[in-house]
């Protein structure tokens, strides 16, 4: 949602708001627009200003925007699929210059030392006063921008070829940073690549150990893709296989992290998901795409899922590569038996059918 108003038009800021809770972010939303007496002053922000106010209610969305279009951020220290400080180092690797308020209730007050000494511009504690403190961190944060910027232009007063230089290294390295980003999907299905699912089961096993939120792990196999591959050619594989992402897309949750493993092979993350949750995902994807497949009625060929499910509270994996391995062992087990289409591993080490 997206809010706005005019203090004048010659400057525009764009603060994003990611916060899960609606009665929150409209607080804060409400804070930075109507300030002490439901009116913003406007020395507060600063003279010929405008904020422009766009709440993103998860992480993953927020991964979504446009670095571009990025002022400030201010985020929620937990949300329900991330946290404040994989937000504060996404934003730290791709906008640098932009300063990242986090906010928290005053139970969390640990996490505001944790989060300065990260790189945090301020940490906000959710008191009911916001009316009063926001603006003012905001405005602290905006004066530390304005003195850096200043700062640079004095430098490049000083020494403008290398000002010139500094520019043209900082555009570089966003580029590269941006095409990090770009690197994370895979070019022909478009769900994330192992590199970057790799980089979010280690977040998400993080997480699940320090908060025993539930963690689920999903391997899949398509079967008889390698004699589809041979007798029909690699164009109607990756058919096959941007069929397959189409399938996991439409019916993983969102929260869910479905992507390309390698091959023919698929993984999906799954956090806050209890074990029988796991396994109707699972149910759920092994019958979709054998709705999907059939309609593309290919010749003599039989392309089916083998899915393997592990669930860290089952089989207590030492690490989240154990976990991922668990799932692997599961999906095997499912391949060796055509009539049992998802497995799960269980506690004693063996895999059961779902």
């Amino acid at each position: 949602m997206r809010t706005q108003f005019n203090i004048d038009d010659q400057m525009r800021r764009r603060v994003f708001i990611v916060e899960g809770d609606p009665i929150v972010a409209q607080h804060l939303v409400a804070a930075l627009l109507t300030g002490e007496k439901q009116q913003l002053d406007a020395k507060r922000i600063g003279a010929s200003e405008m904020i422009e106010c766009t709440i993103v209610p998860s992480q993953r969305n927020f991964f979504e925007t446009d670095p571009a279009m990025w002022d400030i951020v201010i985020t929620a220290s937990n949300l329900h699929d991330g946290n404040g400080f994989e937000i504060l180092a996404f934003v730290q690797g791709l906008r640098p210059d932009v300063p990242v308020i986090l906010t928290g209730d005053p139970d969390e007050a640990d996490g505001a030392v944790e989060a300065i000494r990260a790189g945090a511009a301020d940490y906000l504690m959710l008191t009911g006063h916001e009316m009063i403190t926001l603006p003012v961190t905001i405005q602290k944060s905006l004066a530390l921008q304005v003195i850096r910027s200043e700062n640079d232009d004095l430098h490049a007063d000083l020494s403008q070829s290398l000002s010139e230089l500094g520019v043209a290294n900082r555009e570089l390295q966003l580029m590269i940073q941006r095409l990090e980003v770009a690197a994370r999907t895979d070019d022909l299905t478009k769900l994330s690549n192992r590199r970057w699912l790799n980089l979010m089961i280690e977040g998400r096993w993080e997480e699940a150990m320090r908060s025993g939120i539930p963690l689920a792990f999903l391997m899949i196999d398509l079967d008889g893709f390698k004699k589809l591959n041979d007798q029909l050619g690699h164009h109607r594989g990756d058919e096959v296989l941007r069929l397959a992402a189409r399938v996991l897309e439409a019916n993983c949750r969102s929260v869910d992290i479905a992507a390309r493993f390698g091959g023919d092979e698929f993984g999906v993350l799954m956090p806050h998901a209890d074990p029988d949750a796991a396994v109707s995902v699972a149910r759920r994807i092994a019958s979709a795409f054998d709705e999907a497949i059939a309609v593309l009625e290919l010749p003599n060929t039989n392309v089916s899922m083998s899915i393997g499910v592990a669930h860290w509270e089952l089989t207590n994996p030492v690490n989240a590569d154990q976990l991922v391995r668990h799932a692997d062992e599961a999906m095997y087990a499912a391949k060796e038996d055509p009539n049992r289409r998802v497995m799960i591993r269980t506690a004693n080490g063996h895999s059961e059918a779902a």
